[in-house]
């Protein structure tokens, strides 16, 4: 079977140069090896590459990731990941993790995520492009310092800003990179052979040379010399449907077992106080209680994947119970009426019980509005043990925690549905004032989201997914996962597991990005096209983005990377930064918005690696008063107003 990965004909054409038929002379076609030859030493770079993708006709894009039996780095134990989950996937991230390395390289001259715009100038020494349009897609870049990282062996990590274009194939350049000594690093022996048209006989080059062509046209017609390219390879991103298309599928089949009315539920108590006179002094009363959700995963438990049918897509397998908790606040008892209905989404392997939090029922009592949740299934405290059984067993597995992710989003849809439909009209949500007739106080119109830390990253899906709910906030988000990882002090101890796993402290980093190719399809990166800029559903979603510089736990330079791809503005009179390309307004504004707080923190680190927990303000954005007053201001009116007075410090 012929393997050669060709590029389109025009672009063939457009490069001007024909290849010497005696340079693949003798040379035995066969399948590509598992590891590419343009590495300096490592197995799998660079990542991620057309080298790791086979031509398939049923697939959207028109192939699929191929990762070999030995591709992927093995375990002390000598054990490698299953590649199965993997090799569904018709192509890469949107917000790809690019890996590459070259001995003992520095970074001067490379634009990082302070001087962004540099990427896009003439001279950069990396670029990304856009093959069938030509035109550069910003990115920064960085030397990889984490997990105990061996010095002159640091992989060079390259982020776009912009979620890249589904189905879109790209070129990436590198140029100019020096070494300690300040000379320029050469390149490979096997980027020189394809380069410089140098022959071999090893099939892995010479089975690339007419895609290589194609690869060397885009970067000279984007003004690149040929000879002066230490490094290039294409890719090709994820489609729409590969990336978001199952997860639609098992929303669109709940909705049409759900209807409007929502899930069959039970409640299991009603708490006004010990003593009738309320549960404390903001919530009146708490509702728990269990509705019945479709399941659409193999088992109804942790450590399991979707179900998949002879077409590979999920399918329904019965019914599976979940808890809710629903606070309704004092002023709903002391002045009955109907109130919008927020959904809380919790952090990080937590629980609903997150909903009981002081200021979310301060806030409820004082704006006047009811909040109910349920638990991120996938991401939730059950959730636990078996990720870390996964990671430290077979980390091939990852797709367990998207896929149960997948019901977790289906829940969440089913909760709301239930909020808006029948339980309107349960006697548990209703009020009456001197013995008349009671009043319900859930007012289905005015349906709202708002999630803190994983409840905003989620929510980044979630909200896409979800045409009921039109507005949001995500408190403290950011994407992608890939990106927030090692800046974050919450991975720490994941890390540690994953040090005793792999031999090769690289792995880890390398394992972020192919991970990131499974995460997006219940990650907010996957979904970061889809939430106003082409809606799934048509249903295009306003957005306010809050988060907090200095936080320790979710790195503010992902909820900017929201921002870009929701097309929100800073609004703000004093801004702590220029954000890379997100607009500067004044207040107010109406639409999706990003709202940076703790201007007197420490300034972003520049390492990927954890800021001081010391100056931590993940927690502080949420309980700051101008950052609620702006909060419930967006959810009620669309309408996002700047009420800091100068900076948004904590005073």
């Amino acid at each position: 079977m012929r393997v050669f990965l060709l590029a389109p004909a025009f672009l063939l054409a457009c490069t001007g140069r024909t290849v010497d038929s005696d340079t693949s002379s003798g040379v035995v076609e066969r399948e590509f090896s598992d590891c590419d030859p343009l590495s300096y030493d490592y197995c799998s770079l660079p990542f991620p590459s057309m080298y790791y993708m086979r031509e398939d006709s049923a697939s959207p894009t028109g192939y699929r990731v191929h990762f070999g039996a030995t591709t992927l780095p093995v375990t002390h134990q000598g054990v490698s990941p299953n590649t199965q989950y993997l090799n569904e996937l018709d192509g890469f991230s949107p917000f790809t993790l690019l890996l590459a390395q070259f001995p003992n390289m520095v970074l001067d001259g490379v634009p990082g995520h302070g001087n962004i715009a540099d990427s896009t100038a003439d001279g950069s020494p990396f670029v990304i492009i856009d093959v069938e349009t030509g035109v550069r897609q910003p990115a920064w870049a960085e030397l990889d310092v984490s997990n105990g990282y061996v010095e002159g062996k640091e992989f060079l990590m390259i982020r776009s800003v912009y979620p890249l274009a589904n189905g879109k194939r790209y070129v990436v350049g590198i140029r100019n990179i020096k070494d300690t000594s300040g000379a320029t690093i050469p390149a490979s022996d096997g980027f020189a052979a394809l380069r410089d048209g140098t022959a071999t006989d090893d099939w892995d080059i010479e089975g690339r040379r007419d895609a290589y062509e194609a690869i060397f046209g885009t970067l000279e017609q984007d003004g690149w010399t040929r000879s002066e390219t230490q490094l290039a390879w294409d890719f090709i991103v994820g489609s729409k449907e590969g990336i978001t298309g199952r997860a639609t599928a098992v929303r669109d089949d709940m909705f049409s077992r759900v209807g409007t009315s929502g899930p069959p539920y039970t409640i299991t108590s009603i708490d006004d106080g010990a003593d009738g006179t309320g549960y404390n002094e903001s919530i009146f009363r708490v509702v728990q209680g269990t509705f019945t959700a479709p399941l659409y995963t193999v088992d109804d438990g942790p450590g399991t994947f979707l179900t998949r049918d002879e077409n590979g897509q999920p399918y329904y397998n019965g019914d599976t119970t979940v808890p809710f908790t629903i606070l309704v606040p004092r002023t709903a008892h002391d002045n009955p009426r109907p109130l919008p209905i927020m959904q809380y989404g919790h952090g990080l392997l937590g629980d609903q019980d997150e909903v009981f939090s002081g200021y979310l029922g301060e806030m409820a009592n004082l704006y006047g509005f009811t909040i109910f949740a349920v638990n991120w299934t996938g991401m939730k405290g059950d959730d636990t043990g078996d990720i870390e059984l996964m990671m430290a067993q077979d980390i091939g597995n990852f797709a367990m925690i998207p896929e149960r992710t997948h019901q977790g989003f289906v829940e969440f849809a089913a909760a709301a549905r239930m909020m808006t439909g029948d339980m309107v009209n349960d006697d548990a949500m209703a009020f009456s004032v001197d013995g008349g007739s009671p009043t319900p106080v859930l007012d289905p119109s005015h349906l709202w989201y708002y999630g803190n830390s994983q409840g905003g990253i989620l929510g980044g899906a979630y909200l896409a997914l979800n045409p009921d709910i039109p507005r949001g906030v995500l408190g403290v988000p950011g994407t992608p996962y890939s990106l927030l990882l090692q800046r974050s002090a919450d991975f720490t101890p994941f890390f540690g597991l994953l040090q005793n796993v792999y031999p090769d402290q690289r792995d880890i980093t390398f394992f972020m990005s192919w991970m990131q190719d499974l995460w997006d399809s219940g990650d907010a990166s996957g979904y970061a096209a889809y939430m106003n800029a082409d809606p799934l559903d048509g249903v295009a979603h306003q957005v306010l983005v809050q988060d907090a510089i200095g936080d320790a736990q979710v790195t503010t330079l992902g909820a900017q990377n929201m921002a870009r791809a929701y097309g929100a503005v800073q609004v703000t009179d004093t801004p702590y930064q220029d954000i890379y390309g997100v607009e500067q307004v004044s207040s107010p504004y109406t639409g999706s918005a990003i709202a940076e707080y703790f201007h007197n923190t420490p300034d972003i680190p520049f390492e990927n690696l954890p800021p001081d927990a010391e100056y931590d303000t993940h927690e502080d954005t949420r309980r700051t008063f101008s950052a609620q007053e702006q909060l419930y201001h967006f959810l009620s009116t669309g309408e996002v107003v700047n009420y800091c007075d100068g900076p948004c410090d904590p005073d």
